[in-house]
């Protein structure tokens, strides 16, 4: 199985499915979702948490973030990305590590966008949250995004540096999307 980059610079090009528990975002809620970002995205930092594939770092840059990071705690799916990032010329940087205890060693810049998508029985999300909002350094503005089931209510703790913004939803996938203070 492979996923395809849907527009901008490596529009069309594939990128193979890790073996395993992966379970890639739709295109639709993927477009949809930088389609919120909208030019936000020119010049960005982008974070993709659960990286996976690593479709949405590589979407990232492809629409013009200056830069992705990628983690994920597979180091097969790491060295995967590494691989393309190298063979099409595109800055998208891997951290292979526990996402959960990897953002807490983050360092190294500010984002402006953050885009986690943790695996289906990940039952952590509000943890997940209040890590990002005290682990990630964020840029005023920046965008934090957060997959989760279909009628799910996974947050109910009170992040001190992001507010709740909307909710996006996309058949079986719900993006909560939350917006750093200016």
């Amino acid at each position: 199985m492979t996923l395809r980059i849907t527009t901008g610079s490596l529009r069309n090009r594939r990128i193979p499915v890790p073996r395993g528990e992966v379970r890639p975002t739709s295109e639709r809620a993927r477009q949809a979702f930088f389609n919120i970002v909208g030019d936000r995205i020119s010049g960005a930092r982008f974070l993709d948490l659960f990286a996976g594939s690593g479709v949405f770092a590589f979407e990232a840059v492809s629409r013009g973030a200056r830069e992705a990071v990628a983690m994920d705690s597979s180091r097969a799916a790491m060295q995967m990305i590494d691989k393309l990032a190298k063979e099409w010329d595109a800055p998208v940087k891997t951290i292979a590590a526990d996402v959960m205890t990897g953002i807490k060693r983050l360092g190294g810049g500010v984002f402006d966008v953050t885009y986690a998508d943790p695996p289906y029985a990940f039952e952590r999300h509000d943890e997940l949250l209040m890590a990002i909002d005290a682990h990630v350094a964020l840029a005023p503005g920046a965008i934090v995004a957060i997959e989760h089931r279909r009628r799910s209510e996974p947050f109910h703790s009170e992040p001190h540096n992001i507010r709740f913004a909307r909710r996006a939803e996309y058949g079986e996938v719900w993006i909560s999307i939350w917006t750093a203070g200016d």
